[in-house]
């Protein structure tokens, strides 16, 4: 017996491609506002002026107000750092050239004094449930594992190397990284030599020669 093949989803009705369109057209100007003022800027009022359409007309596309549009807000930046990411680690030769361009996007944000704050401090308290994690988090931590594992089978990485556990801290420690760079504690540059420090740790050791 044949498997049915899935249906095609069905095209959007005109109605619908508008309903998403100034969506869209809110999200962008509340990342606008956000990039030049700050996420406390960020307010109906101004969206609403921003966008040149009514406090009404924002509620009637975002049921949730403020706190809906932001989440919305830090999607989008999490989904431009993880296109950003993929196509710098095309370009890698080796799999910690491909490791090292998840954490450039990342770091390049976090220096953002507006951005790098939003999606590093203030956006994750607006995540849906406790244990959301933005796309960017969750996409860096499925490549970073991804990575891991096919160094090991080109035998680069450490055998004994967890490519899970590993990957998890190695991400945890990109976001603790961004905080502080969001908060001027440390620079990029030395965020991004540690971090190439710990892969190189990871790398597998040359065996020496018996005597």
């Amino acid at each position: 017996m044949k498997r049915d093949k899935e249906a095609a989803p069905s095209p959007l009705s005109l109605r619908d491609r508008r309903r998403e369109q100034t969506r869209q057209e809110i999200v962008a100007s509340a990342l606008d506002i956000i990039s030049s003022e700050g996420v406390d800027a960020a307010t109906i009022e101004r969206l609403a002026s921003h966008a040149g359409m009514s406090r009404g007309t924002v509620y009637a596309h975002f049921e949730g107000g403020r706190d809906e549009i932001l989440r919305e807000a830090y999607r989008r930046i999490g989904s431009d750092l993880v296109a950003a990411a993929e196509s710098l680690a095309a370009a890698g030769s080796t799999w910690r050239e491909r490791v090292l361009a998840y954490a450039r996007p990342m770091v390049l944000l976090a220096e953002d004094p507006h951005r790098g704050h939003f999606y590093n401090v203030a956006g994750p308290a607006l995540a849906d449930g406790q244990t959301e994690r933005g796309r960017g988090s969750s996409a860096t931590l499925d490549a970073v594992r991804d990575q891991l594992l096919q160094g090991q089978s080109q035998g680069a990485v450490d055998g004994g190397v967890d490519a899970t556990a590993t990957a998890i801290l190695l991400v945890g420690s990109l976001r603790e990284a961004g905080i502080e760079l969001a908060r001027g504690a440390v620079s990029s540059a030395s965020v991004l030599s540690a971090f190439d420090l710990l892969l190189a740790g990871l790398e597998r050791k040359p065996v020496a020669a018996a005597h």
